[in-house]
């Protein structure tokens, strides 16, 4: 622009959710974040919801993150600055706390309501007035989430919400997939890129799984405050974080952003998260050590120990509710037990089968009110165990793509085109294996990888 600044374009993926409702929600959802919980996010000038424009697409016209991108600079960050980030992340969350909703669903502009919406109410620590001003100028309204608008799902008349309760989202995403799987799935060849078992070819199974979910959403999430309708943005890694002299200067990427159960919405940082043993110093026997490799290794380990332990000690100071959550017993079966319910036709029936089986393996430590509303025989234990070993191959190829390419699809820059080229060449392996419907299921779902020679 003439004044210098800097304007960003953003187009939707057609695949991202429905039109219009996507682009609304984004842009409402920033404009939130920015004005009411003060949280540093890049202002939308412009945008567009219509696809009949001059640009015959939809649009979010906004300012240009300021700062540098942190995985561009993380890696070379001194240890005392990456904990500044960390602190600056606890902050952000902690203004995330500072409100909930009386509603679950997607938040959207006043102006821009449609059926379903109803007025955005909030509650927590923040004036009168701004609680006003938030019930005036914004909606809580149907969700974006692309599982509820997949394929024929778009037409399907089928809860989106708002919802009023957390069992109510559950409930409606199960009621989702029996609807569709009973009306829209087809059984499958046994051929394909990767082994797939006799459950996941048949709609039956899945629609047997799904009513055991209902049978046990109703005491699956933690009550009271733990699962408060809350907006979080769930994906703050390195390439949606920008930073300047070590503080966090924008977060951007808003676009699967909604008001969820605060227990399903909250999870480790990627920044901050590590799974393996924690090591707070550097061990006695370190200077000893001539492997280079090595020595490099375990200096990876306590950094990544020291950084974890510094967000959890944090958290639990500034955001002990969130704290508590991240250690609820059994709470991660719980959380992916909905994360793998989200669409196993097309994805896979096999981890949320085992979210399954270890709900009702320990329900003790879930609910001891009432016994546990499901059950697996030995029979179903021993298929299952033996369907995992075609899961596991495709386990070890994302395994194996560590580093490279991430499971969400996420590379970098530098890995964009061999990345590109490597699902090329599968799609090509497996338009070979499959025939018919099947065949033009994948061909059209995976043009993406080829869209470069196009």
């Amino acid at each position: 622009m003439d004044d210098g600044t800097v304007m960003i374009a953003r187009m939707p993926n057609p695949n991202a959710g429905p039109p219009f409702k996507t682009t609304a929600s984004e842009v409402a959802t920033m404009d939130f974040a920015r004005t009411v919980l003060e949280i540093p996010v890049p202002k939308v000038f412009s945008w567009s919801g219509e696809v009949d424009s001059p640009v015959e697409s939809e649009y979010i016209l906004m300012e240009e993150a300021t700062g540098t991108q942190l995985g561009e600079v993380w890696n070379d960050m001194e240890l005392h600055d990456k904990l500044k980030i960390v602190d600056d992340i606890v902050a952000i969350e902690r203004k995330f706390l500072s409100l909930s909703f009386t509603r679950y669903g997607n938040l959207y502009f006043a102006k821009d309501a449609f059926l379903g919406c109803e007025k955005a109410q909030v509650v927590g620590e923040i004036p009168q007035s701004l609680k006003e001003e938030v019930e005036n100028r914004f909606v809580i309204g149907p969700v974006v989430d692309r599982g509820f608008w997949h394929r024929e799902r778009a037409v399907m008349d089928i809860d989106r919400g708002p919802w009023k309760s957390p069992q109510d989202y559950l409930r409606a995403i199960g009621q989702r997939e029996i609807a569709w799987i009973g009306s829209h799935a087809t059984p499958k060849s046994s051929g394909g890129l990767f082994a797939t078992s006799e459950a996941q070819r048949t709609p039956d199974a899945h629609i047997a799984l799904y009513k055991r979910f209902l049978d046990v959403a109703e005491y699956l999430l933690p009550k009271g405050g733990q699962v408060r309708p809350t907006l979080w943005h769930w994906d703050m890694h390195a390439p949606n974080v920008f930073v300047h002299k070590y503080h966090i200067t924008s977060l951007i990427d808003w676009q699967d952003t909604w008001v969820g159960p605060l227990f399903l919405q909250a999870r480790h940082p990627r920044l901050v998260d590590y799974n393996g043993e924690l090591m707070i110093k550097l061990p006695e026997s370190y200077d000893t050590l001539e492997d280079e490799k090595e020595k490099l290794r375990v200096r990876t380990q306590v950094e990544k120990s020291i950084i974890l332990w510094a967000y959890e000690n944090e958290s639990k100071t500034t955001n002990p509710i969130l704290h508590d959550i991240l250690h609820l017993s059994q709470g991660r079966t719980r959380r992916e037990t909905v994360d793998f319910s989200a669409d196993t036709w097309d994805g896979d029936i096999i981890p949320f089968r085992q979210c399954l089986i270890r709900i009702a393996r320990h329900w003790n430590e879930i609910n001891t009110e009432i016994p546990c509303p499901i059950e697996f025989s030995d029979e179903e234990i021993a298929s299952h165990l033996q369907d995992g070993e075609g899961w596991n191959e495709t386990a070890d190829f994302w395994d194996s793509l560590q580093g490279f390419v991430h499971r969400d699809g996420w590379t970098s820059n530098e890995n964009y085109e061999q990345a590109l080229e490597m699902f090329a060449e599968l799609r090509e392996q497996g338009l070979q294996s499959l025939s018919g419907e099947e065949r033009t299921e994948f061909e059209e779902s995976t043009r993406w990888a080829v869209r470069k020679h196009e």
